[in-house]
């Protein structure tokens, strides 16, 4: 099965300065040196602000911000994590409320066949309770339901409590692959510090977890 990444994601929610977030802060007080901006939104609107930088763009909104980090090839040499580390450092009183990262890509079966008993996989809970070893998921299908039959389209999968950090697997089937956005999040970090050094801290055992499950899918 081969695995295509589209991007890898961290989201902040809390509160945050836009205008702070300027190609001089990242470059110059971070000292992410990431160069100039290929694109970014126009300086005079206060309450949003677009940075891209080849690969990498910021998104940073009044109660959210996004780093986006594209052309991935080995998801443990991702900078989303890192970069945020370097802001967060520079502005610690930066209220935050729950940090995630997500990693999203589309699997490719061999052949059709294949596809038919990855779709049967990825659709069934079964296959979730087993991997995480758990006793209960919430989830959230939607399919096209028909007279004559039922299609499934997609599910979301959630699972609280692993390795003290939440799961939650979101799989969409397109017409010959799936996508699928595999998230861990780190919730009421305003309460709970720990729950981001968590986070932080475990995100090379994140991708291995992700790799088994992928691995887990070929079964």
């Amino acid at each position: 099965m081969k695995i295509e990444y589209n991007f890898i994601t961290l989201v902040a929610l809390g509160s945050f300065n836009p205008a702070i977030v300027s190609p001089d802060f990242l470059n110059t007080v971070c000292e992410l040196n990431l160069g100039k901006p290929v694109d970014q939104s126009p300086p005079d609107i206060p309450v949003i602000r677009h940075l891209q930088f080849q690969n990498l763009k910021f998104t940073v909104e009044m109660n959210r911000l996004q780093i986006m980090e594209t052309g991935i090839e080995d998801i443990t040499k991702a900078m989303v994590l890192s970069i945020f580390n370097v802001y967060y450092a520079k502005l610690p009183y930066t209220p935050l409320k729950a940090v995630g990262v997500n990693i999203n890509c589309d699997l490719l079966a061999e052949m059709e066949t294949k596809t038919d008993a990855l779709t049967k996989k990825v659709s069934n809970p079964t296959t979730y309770l087993d991997f995480f070893d758990t006793n209960k998921i919430n989830v959230i299908e939607s399919s096209l339901q028909t007279k004559a039959d039922k299609t499934w389209m997609s599910s979301n999968y959630n699972i609280e409590n692993v390795h003290g950090l939440t799961r939650s697997i979101n799989v969409t089937q397109k017409k010959d692959f799936l996508n699928i956005n595999y998230n861990y999040e780190a919730m009421v970090v305003d309460k709970h510090k720990s729950n981001l050094s968590l986070l932080v801290d475990g995100y090379e055992q994140f991708c291995d977890e992700f790799l088994n499950f992928v691995k887990y899918l070929e079964d």
